[in-house]
């Protein structure tokens, strides 16, 4: 399987595409387009990621831009070639958008932080949109408010707050897999085992200065961070109570089903393509542990024996999740 080396022109022209239909509807504002995508360093599986600014009805509008996405999603995959278009509720009004402006100027990041302590769209909204950029240059408003979301992102404040958020929910889903044990609930538990482990996770990577990446390539990518700052056995416990261990990985592999064995096969040309420096074993761990989360959450019908679920040696990792400290060190960078 290869990836074509018209990759970067067909995504460029379906953000176009997407940018244009979706900036015609009604009550649409703006939009920032975010992710890899937005940050100039998409890979052949990005999705294109949209934020959009309403000046409308939110509700009304959303339910308008939701109808465009399905079409465009519908065509681009009749197309010939399928293109994940993320346009959600990761959306703000052009009012919220001039109050960050004019109040993050005047109050500085303690307004940010008030609202992503509150609102998980703003917690969720100013990563996403982290280095982002307006779909319309002309768009001051937006572009003004993205400036605004990439500048507090990694502000010591913002930082502090995050990190008090991902430690509370990896204590609060630590609890549930111990209560879901003791009721004999061994999926339920292994479940929330991994969601502590990824909270533990994201904890790690804001004391560095990090973010997470594209979902099919992070923990490779985070494996990477940990070795650069002498952290690899962090992250190897992480992983392992994540179920994002490289060991083993081969047999979950065989056991997977045909689609997301085609998705391992497209990432791994698509890393080739990009001469990333990755094992097939890494490549195959990483859509396997991304995908367990998605079908854990909201197609459980398609869950197997690849998930590696429930946990065989859940006791046991409990007991190391009880033991590993939410920390992590080395000098922070930005990314």
């Amino acid at each position: 399987m290869t990836i074509s080396g018209r990759w970067r022109e067909l995504l460029q022209e379906r953000l176009e595409e997407a940018t244009r239909r979706l900036a015609g509807v009604p009550g649409v504002h703006g939009l920032i387009v975010g992710g890899s995508v937005g940050r100039g360093g998409p890979w052949p599986m990005s999705d294109i990621d949209l934020l959009p600014v309403y000046d409308g009805d939110p509700e009304t509008t959303a339910g308008h831009v939701g109808r465009e996405q399905a079409e465009l999603v519908d065509w681009w995959a009749a197309s010939g070639r399928a293109q994940t278009l993320d346009v959600g509720w990761l959306a703000f009004t052009a009012e919220e958008a001039r109050e960050a402006v004019s109040m993050g100027a005047s109050m500085g990041a303690d307004w940010a932080v008030e609202r992503l302590t509150r609102d998980p769209r703003w917690f969720h909204g100013m990563d996403k949109a982290f280095q982002g950029r307006s779909a319309d240059p002309d768009d001051q408003l937006t572009s003004r408010f993205v400036g605004w979301l990439t500048e507090m992102r990694f502000h010591p404040a913002v930082v502090e707050a995050r990190i008090g958020w991902w430690r509370q929910s990896a204590a609060d889903a630590r609890d549930r897999a111990h209560r879901e044990r003791a009721e004999l609930r061994l999926e339920a538990a292994t479940y929330h085992l991994r969601d502590a482990a990824r909270a533990v996770r994201h904890v790690v990577l804001e004391q560095w200065g990090e973010r997470m990446g594209s979902m099919g390539r992070e923990w490779t990518r985070f494996e990477r961070m940990a070795a650069a700052r002498g952290e690899s056995e962090l992250a190897e416990r992480i992983a392992l109570l994540a179920g994002a261990s490289v060991t083993g990985i081969e047999e979950r592999e065989r056991l997977a089903p045909s689609w997301l064995r085609e998705r391992i096969d497209l990432c791994w040309a698509a890393r080739q393509a990009l001469d990333e420096p990755v094992t097939p074993q890494e490549n195959a761990r990483d859509q396997i542990a991304a995908f367990g989360v998605h079908v854990a959450r909201h197609r459980p019908d398609l869950a197997g024996a690849w998930t590696g679920s429930p946990d065989p040696r859940l006791d046991e990792h409990l007991r190391l999740l009880d033991d590993t400290p939410a920390t992590g060190s080395g000098p922070p960078s930005r990314t």
